[in-house]
């Protein structure tokens, strides 16, 4: 998981415990798929400030996107970083200046949706392809392999490849270099490379060659790479959702969640009743026929509102 990443660079790392912090603060949330791995959708995963928060994560929810949000917020001091798969949170980050440990979790997400809708928070989402969000997810819930090879970089590399390959699951390899910065980050599913999240300008995203060509020059670099189970019943075992609430997962699945509907119903938008009408005549002398005739046609406008409903 992602927390135990920190733990092991700190011992992998030879620097001291402030220096740590620093760079798991600066980092957190780049150990998320980059948007360079979002492939082309026909239903975009799109979060807008300038509308209301709800409908739109209702609207994610139903539609099972999945994918991944970031915010950065300089007023807030705050960096977080969220995964969704299938409409659901499976993994979740949140870090601040004010609080010196990394949240994650659904303790994160609360974090998270009280800054999210804020004009202060620049904001980025993005569709991901399934077996990318599960092998990144691996971070957070997967169990960690530590190669038996230690003296090549290379050998180390093919050793996590060849054991994510004999179980054909996602999984993620995190390569560190002799500080303790994370290079890069590969994305595996079975015997196939996903994609690279590269923290490292030797690195490129686009050519896995490169990274071989790194760890040759860089032999002193560690490797560990995270497995998670694909079944889908543990996987969404894993989630929650963005409503805040657990899933029952052992239903099958419907077109939309009982609750998610549950919560449409509830905060539907429904016009209110119209005003009532007033008779002109009240106000006018039947014996004045030219003021009778009003020379400004009436209507009646319709507002709509929120109702909530029991």
């Amino acid at each position: 998981m992602l927390s135990y990443l920190s733990v092991k660079l700190r011992e992998l790392a030879s620097f001291n415990r402030s220096q740590q912090k620093a760079i798991t603060y600066k980092r957190a949330i780049n150990y998320f798929p980059s948007q360079s791995l979002s492939p082309k959708a026909k239903n975009p995963l799109t979060i807008s400030q300038r509308m209301p928060l709800l409908p739109q994560l209702i609207n994610i929810e139903a539609q099972k996107l999945s994918g991944c949000v970031k915010t950065e917020s300089s007023r807030f001091k705050s960096r977080s970083a969220m995964l969704l798969y299938k409409g659901q949170v499976i993994a979740s980050v949140y870090g601040s200046k004010k609080n010196p440990q990394q949240l994650f979790g659904p303790e994160a997400y609360t974090m998270i949706l009280n800054e999210l809708g804020s004009v202060h928070v620049d904001l980025s989402s993005y569709i991901l392809q399934d077996e990318v969000v599960l092998s990144a997810a691996s971070m957070f819930h997967g169990q960690v392999f530590n190669p038996k090879e230690s003296g090549s970089a290379v050998a180390a590399l093919s050793e996590c490849l060849d054991y994510i390959d004999s179980f054909a699951g996602p999984a993620s390899i995190a390569v560190v270099d002799k500080d303790g910065n994370a290079v890069c980050l590969l994305y595996v599913f079975g015997h196939g490379v996903l994609g690279i999240n590269s923290l490292n300008s030797l690195v490129s995203e686009k050519d896995i060659n490169s990274l071989w060509q790194y760890l040759k020059k860089h032999p002193e670099s560690q490797i560990m790479a995270n497995s998670i189970i694909a079944d889908n019943v543990s996987v969404l075992g894993l989630t929650f959702s963005l409503m805040g609430h657990n899933r029952k997962h052992s239903a099958p699945a419907s077109v939309c969640d009982p609750e998610v509907a549950n919560l449409v119903a509830k905060y539907s938008f429904k016009p209110t009743d119209r005003a009532p009408g007033v008779q002109v005549d009240r106000f006018i002398s039947t014996t004045d026929k030219i003021a009778k005739k009003p020379k400004v046609a009436l209507g009646y406008a319709t507002s709509y509102e929120i109702h909530h409903t029991c």
